[in-house]
């Protein structure tokens, strides 16, 4: 038994050096066209531009990818997954709105650090662009709020009840919007009752969503 421990591979090991390098070309890759996709827009940056600021060649570019919309993917991939990961942090069960408001300024700390990708996919999704991809993106939003929270559970999927699921998704949408104010003017009265705005909402749906016989 110890002879077998001593001849299994350390962890660390076990990544061939090839796969760790095209790990780390891909992600020069997609570094370098979100910052492009946000500078000169999606629609305008061309694969040669992406290939330039990676600091790779155009043919080394298209080994990693097909087009500029399989980067953009990667995009809201990485996004998706951050983003998430904060939303579930909505205490809960039973939250207070100070609790809230707390979760909504570590919201806020999160968008703005990552402007850059959200200002990306919400200028493709104000296109239309990209609708399958993106309502994948807003389902896994939605479902990461109603981890501590039964009120903000099952609201995605041909099952949701549609009630449930709008009133989720426009708390989403204001909380988003909400942020955004915000972080443009962080001094401005109005960006900051914003937030407060925001964290009453999602205290107000919440609890109405814990007592019996109220409506959604």
């Amino acid at each position: 038994m110890s002879e077998q421990r001593d001849r299994a591979p350390s962890v660390k090991y076990q990544t061939p050096l090839r796969a760790a390098q095209r790990d780390l070309t891909r992600s020069r890759i997609v570094n370098a066209a979100r910052n492009l996709f946000y500078d000169q827009h999606f629609d305008t940056a061309t694969m040669d531009e992406i290939a330039s600021a990676a600091g790779l060649r155009r043919s080394t570019l298209y080994l990693h990818y097909k087009d500029k919309s399989d980067i953009l993917l990667e995009v809201i991939t990485e996004y998706g997954a951050k983003a998430t990961g904060i939303l579930a942090t909505l205490p809960g069960p039973d939250p207070t709105l100070a609790q809230i408001e707390g979760w909504v300024r570590k919201v806020a700390r999160f968008i703005a650090k990552e402007r850059v990708p959200l200002s990306i996919i919400l200028e493709v999704r104000r296109k239309h662009a990209y609708a399958a991809v993106l309502d994948r993106l807003t389902d896994a939003l939605l479902e990461s709020l109603g981890g501590n929270n039964d009120g903000l559970r099952n609201v995605t999927g041909p099952q949701a009840d549609p009630v449930r699921r709008a009133r989720a998704l426009m708390l989403l949408q204001e909380l988003t919007y909400a942020c955004e104010i915000y972080l443009e003017d962080r001094s401005d009265a109005c960006g900051r009752a914003l937030l407060e705005v925001a964290a009453e909402d999602f205290h107000a749906f919440l609890t109405r969503a814990k007592s019996p016989g109220t409506a959604n």
